[in-house]
Parts: structure tokens; C-alpha cells; sequence
């Protein structure tokens, strides 16, 4: 079944301003570096840190805590995430000392699917191989 999720075309330009700290949001992008302790344990819910690429210069940290670490860990257990694009739902956009940074919140959800309509979008417009 093919999902689509509404996201506004210029997504990154709409949380890269100033961000009240009550908003969530979704975001699309590349991961690039996932690092955290014990990362192959889908057991644990320890912190986890992804480098997510929005488009072809703009990477951020994404920050995973709890049990979404745990379902994230679950999700990388079963097949490696590292370069996937993936749709984050529901993150917290943070700037802190000019820089934005992501994280999730209780209802954060990850969807890895290429046959989304704006996964497929964002590797035509990143010129990403499928």
C-alpha cells in the first residue's frame, strides 16, 4: 500500500527559522551517520545519534531517545538503515547556538519505504540512486 504523507515541499526552509520549542514536525532525509552505545541490541533504549542529510549540504543531528531508540534499533537490526531516506514523524526542531537539530518525541514514527511518493521526491531531488 502506498502512503503518502503531506509534507510542504520546502520542508527544510520551514524549520530551519526561528522554532517555537512546543513544534513538531516531519522531516525527510538521508542517514549518514548513526551512532549510540550497544547499537545492534534492539533490546536497548539508550540514546541514539543520527547524522541526517535534508537535501545535498545540509546535514543535522537527530537525536532518538527511549523507545523510539528501541523500535529505531529494532528497525536497524533488521536491515542496516546507514544511506536509507527515511520520514521521521512527529520530531522536535531545536536551534541551539545557530544550529538546528532534531529530536524525537513520544510520538515519532520512521518510515523507510521507497514506494512513499515524497521518499522517491527527495532521491530524485538529492539525485540519490534507489
Amino acid at each position: 500500500e502506498n502512503i503518502t504523507i503531506p509534507l510542504p515541499v520546502s520542508h527544510t526552509k520551514k524549520i530551519t527559522h526561528s522554532v517555537p520549542q512546543k513544534t513538531s514536525t516531519d522531516v525527510v532525509g538521508q542517514i549518514r551517520i548513526i551512532q549510540g552505545s550497544d547499537i545492534y541490541n534492539p533490546k536497548t533504549n539508550t540514546k541514539v545519534t543520527v547524522g541526517l542529510l535534508l537535501n545535498r549540504s545540509k546535514m543535522v543531528r537527530l537525536t532518538i531517545w527511549d523507545k523510539e531508540a528501541t523500535y529505531f534499533r529494532e528497525l536497524h537490526h533488521i536491515s542496516s538503515r546507514k544511506y536509507q531516506v527515511v520520514i521521521i514523524t512527529s520530531i522536535s526542531p531545536r536551534l541551539y547556538e545557530g544550529k538546528l537539530s532534531l529530536t524525537t518525541t513520544p510520538g515519532s514514527r520512521f518510515h523507510f519505504d521507497n514506494k512513499i511518493d515524497i521518499i522517491q521526491r527527495f532521491r530524485k531531488r538529492n539525485k540519490l540512486l534507489p
